[in-house]
């Protein structure tokens, strides 16, 4: 009886300790999923996290890029300066005015590439103080000589701060228009000079007439 009653005491110490082990075998797994459910969310979040960063730097490419061709589209020269009147970018067609590159034009004074520099500088302080300039006329001056007349619009910009940035303006090419103006102006003188002509003959005529009605 001794010996079975030993036996019934090892028996249960062994079931005890399968089922202590069994419950700390549990509770190892249990934990084991759990850290691995966390590591697998925090991965899935960071990875989502930069797949929408990654989306938005493209976005943000994209509205530059969409942004950029539309400015070089445009058939204006188009500049923009900072508030001491330094080119701080360009389009192509102002490359064309000029015949400078970009990064011969980035960095240098606007004045510098007119006929009448002190009026070009005139007219990005006037900008400055006005807040906008309309129609403003200046000779562009291109590093071969050429000139080209060109009439100016330009507004002043601003960060989302409200902080000064400096000045954007677009050039238009004028020539043909200064020509067609100088050929009505000439047009005005010769149809003036005749209507003075034949003002003259009238009254001459008239003179004529009286003259031999006297007679």
């Amino acid at each position: 009886r001794l010996e079975i009653a030993g036996f019934r005491e090892i028996e249960m110490s062994a079931r005890e300790l399968h089922e202590a082990a069994f419950q700390a075998t549990l509770r190892y797994l249990f934990a084991f999923i759990v850290t691995a459910s966390l590591l697998t969310l925090g991965l899935c979040v960071a990875f989502a996290r930069l797949v929408y960063h990654q989306s938005q730097q493209r976005q943000k490419a994209d509205q530059q890029d969409y942004t950029r061709s539309l400015i070089e589209a445009s058939v204006d020269a188009l500049v923009t300066t900072d508030g001491r009147g330094v080119m701080t970018d360009v389009n192509e067609q102002m490359q064309t005015l000029t015949g400078c590159s970009r990064g011969e034009l980035v960095g240098t004074p606007f004045r510098d590439h007119f006929t009448e520099p002190e009026r070009a500088q005139a007219g990005i302080d006037l900008v400055l103080r006005a807040n906008r300039v309309t129609n403003y006329g200046l000779t562009a001056r291109a590093k071969d000589g050429a000139t080209t007349a060109v009439s100016y619009n330009a507004t002043t910009f601003y960060d989302r701060a409200g902080k000064l940035l400096g000045v954007f303006a677009a050039a238009r090419d004028v020539t043909e228009r200064d020509q067609l103006d100088a050929v009505l102006r000439q047009r005005n003188l010769e149809l003036q000079a005749a209507t003075q002509l034949a003002d003259q003959a009238n009254l001459a005529k008239s003179d004529f007439l009286s003259s031999m009605s006297h007679e």
